[in-house]
Formats: C-alpha cells, structure tokens, sequence
C-alpha cells in the first residue's frame, strides 16, 4: 500500500511475541519478507516464519526496495516467430540482412505480479528510498510492473536502534527514526519487550487485530528520547546546505581527477547497493532454438564507461566524469524531485572496493579556495 491516509491516534504498545504471532497469521495471504542473519550479513528476503526474522540488524547490502519493488531484473516481452503455412523462405538474405518473410511475430506483453507481500524491518532510510522510487515510477508516468506491486505491498518500518559506521542519514533527513507523514503502512519503535505500533494506512488498520496497550506521553517521551540517544551515536556527518551551488561551481575541481586516478575502478558497486539510483537498460535475449526473443529490464549505472555512449561520441568517457556524475546526483540535482538524490545510508561507502567515501570528497569541495 502507498499509504496515503495517516492515521495519527492509533499508537499501542503490543509485546513482541504477539506481534510476530500477527505476522505469521498473514501468511495464507501474503509473502512474508523481512531481513534475516545469513553468516555475518542481513539480507532481505521471503520467509516461512517470522522466527526466520533478524529485527536487530544493523543494516544490509540491498535495500528491500530494490529487491522486491524494483527488481533488478524483469521480465517484459517475448517475441516469438511462429511458422505459418507458406512455404519457408531462407531466413538470410544474400546481402545478410536478416529476413524472416515466412514467419509471424507474436508478441507478449509479461502481465504485472499481483502477488501481495508484506515487507517488515525496513529501516527510516530505505522507506525514504522507495518514497523517491515512488517520484520517478508513479508520477507522469506511471509503470505498471512498479505500480502494481506497490498497490499490493503492505510495508512495516523499524526505527533503528544501532548506526553503521558509514551511515549519515541524519545529516539529510532521513533517520534514524521515521517521519514520513504517509507512503508506509505500520511504524515500530523497539521497547524492548514490546513494539510501539503506529498505524499510518487504512489496510494496517483493517489487517491489525492486535488491541495491545494504548501510548501515552510518557511512552511518546520515551521514544523521542530514544532517537535522541541514537543521533548521538552517528561518527559520519555532511553539511548538506547550498551544495546544488557548490557543486555547480566546482565541477573542474581537482579532487574528481584525483580520486579516479587514485581510487576508482568504475565498478559501479555505489550504484548497485545504492537504494535510490533507478537507471535501467534494456536487455534482448534469444532463444537456442531461435523462435524466442525475451526483453528484459535490468539495472544500469552511470559508471560503466557505455552508460553514456551516444551515436557520434560518448560525453563521460573519462572516468572522473562518471564519479562526478555519480556524486553529484545523490547531493546536488535538487531540481529533479525537490529532494537529494541519497538517504546517507552509507552502501555505497561501506561497499566500495577502495573506499571511496562520497562525504569527504564533499567536504574537499566545500573546502576548496581556488587560487
């Protein structure tokens, strides 16, 4: 669900146990998917039960978004030729021109998945994630793969407890605790022993049978106490103010150079993990028999060196470019959406191979005094 309506009176305390009892009961009719301990890491994925679930994770290499709304990789025509009555023709021309005179096309279209799905532990930074996933697929237009999974998507957030080491998400306003007004559909607040639930969408408020205990102020006091300790706990800050100026003024700034000679690899890792970056390509794949062509939507990123080739030329052929465009568009690019480009999750950071640290290079800029 998108959440549109937000319900401001429903904030009861109901113990763990029962909760997670509440979660399971909802799996005759949706996926249950939630971050679950795999070795050293979390990852988001579906589960049998909740007692699968890791709630105390710290973070994860992909967010829910682009896993589960997003998908890396879909599915959305086939194209098959199909033999028909004439007699068959040789299917190369002479000049080689491929020619399939004697064969019909038919074309599918891959319907939506209407699968519905519960998402549960997803962190403030990566609801704001799938909220600026929101502005570029259901807005002027409206994709009907994102859509119709969002429509069917209940999404439970979990305040954070613990800060990554690489995480700023304070500094830009997206954690550590959650205040979106609306586009999620229940917010827990861990108290020990208990959940602060607050219900923030009509179908959690329909699905929700728990009666719990009512939140009062002293509860209310307790949670924004709570965001208070874990803000003081972030060792990763950014001055986020005038940056659309400062970039734009900056763009031959030797820290760019410098960083690709030294660092970076054009790995495209910070795009991958990164929770907001919705670049794709289009990809055809044919058959071994040769009678299917399925076209695919995957991923793309802006640092792969054919990222921006065009017929004539390629406009960010040289690598510090394509880190400069990178880190430009998650802290500058305002005008897009009216919102930066990153949640200051810290993936792409934490991720890099030689630590590239997008933070630094900002502060570098905002540093500099040309001479």
């Amino acid at each position: 669900m998108t959440g549109e309506r937000t319900f401001q009176k429903f904030k009861r305390l109901i113990p763990k146990k029962a909760f997670l009892l509440w979660l399971d009961s909802l799996k005759k009719d949706y996926k249950l998917i939630g971050p679950v301990k795999i070795g050293n890491h979390t990852v988001f994925k579906e589960v049998n039960s909740s007692r699968e679930l890791f709630m105390e994770y710290e973070t994860t290499m992909l967010s829910p978004g682009k896993l589960f709304l997003y998908r890396p990789n879909e599915e959305l025509f086939r194209f098959t030729f199909n033999e028909t009555s004439n007699p068959p023709s040789p299917p190369f021309s002479e000049g080689g021109m491929g020619r399939f005179s004697s064969k019909k096309i038919t074309v599918d279209e891959i319907k939506p998945d209407m699968a519905k799905q519960v998402i549960v532990g997803v962190h403030p930074c990566d609801v704001n994630a799938i909220l600026y996933l929101d502005r570029t697929f259901l807005r002027t237009f409206k994709d009907p793969h994102y859509e119709a999974r969002r429509k069917n998507t209940l999404i439970i957030s979990l305040n954070c407890e613990h800060v990554s080491e690489n995480c700023f998400c304070s500094s830009v306003g997206t954690g550590p605790f959650l205040h979106a007004a609306g586009g999620y559909d229940m917010l827990l607040t861990d108290f020990e022993n208990e959940y602060l639930v607050e219900i923030k969408s009509r179908e959690a408020e329909e699905l929700f049978e728990l009666k719990g205990r009512g939140a009062g102020q002293d509860e209310m006091r307790f949670k924004a106490e709570k965001e208070k300790s874990v803000k003081g706990k972030f060792k990763k800050t950014i001055n986020v103010s005038g940056l659309d100026n400062i970039f734009a003024e900056n763009v031959d700034h030797p820290v760019w150079q410098q960083t690709a000679g030294d660092k970076c690899l054009s790995c495209a890792n910070c795009v991958m993990v990164c929770p907001m970056c919705f670049c794709y390509d289009l990809r055809d794949e044919m058959s071994m028999d040769l009678k299917t062509v399925t076209r695919y939507r995957c991923f793309d990123a802006c640092q792969d060196i054919r990222f921006a080739e065009v017929h004539g030329g390629n406009f960010r052929q040289r690598r510090a470019a394509r880190l400069r465009q990178f880190v430009t568009h998650k802290l500058d690019q305002t005008n897009q959406y009216g919102v930066s480009a990153t949640v200051g999750c810290g993936r792409c950071i934490t991720w890099c191979p030689t630590g590239i640290d997008l933070t630094e290079i900002t502060k570098e800029i905002q540093r500099y005094e040309p001479a």
